[in-house]
């Protein structure tokens, strides 16, 4: 059995987004977690690449009822097919197998997690404009 090396940056990522995000990690595992863990994977790197990397979004925090109203948009029918087609494009080049259903739900989670961090920062440039 071989083993494969862990991305250092990639194990930051992941640390940094379950200390600071972790509404986005139930989010996850309620939505994706599956026998071969494939689809939880897949959306686990795609919400690192939002939310974390090497230009972490400040000190936006995301919690439960921002993502559950990203959730309810997304699956409205409000998000922007461009942006489903990149997310797509992403979830085909990652090192896993997805079926449709997994494919779907990687990127309706992952548009809800997009729609929750848009959401909050027009909230915060509105609340900056008032102030």
């Amino acid at each position: 059995m071989m083993l494969q090396q862990v991305d250092p940056d990639a194990e930051r990522d992941v640390s940094w987004l379950a200390i600071r995000q972790p509404a986005v990690i139930r989010l996850l595992e309620q939505e994706l977690v599956s026998a071969d863990g494939d689809a939880f994977a897949a959306g686990l790197e795609l919400a690192c690449r939002v939310l974390g990397g090497r230009t972490p979004l400040g000190d936006l925090r995301l919690d439960h009822q921002a993502l559950m109203t990203g959730m309810r948009a997304v699956r409205a029918g409000r998000c922007d097919r461009a942006m489903v087609r990149s997310l797509r494009d992403q979830i085909a080049e990652l090192p896993v197998v997805l079926g449709p259903a997994e494919e779907d739900a990687v990127a309706t989670v992952i548009c809800a997690v997009i729609y929750a961090v848009l959401d909050a920062s027009v909230r915060d440039f509105d609340d900056a404009l008032v102030d």
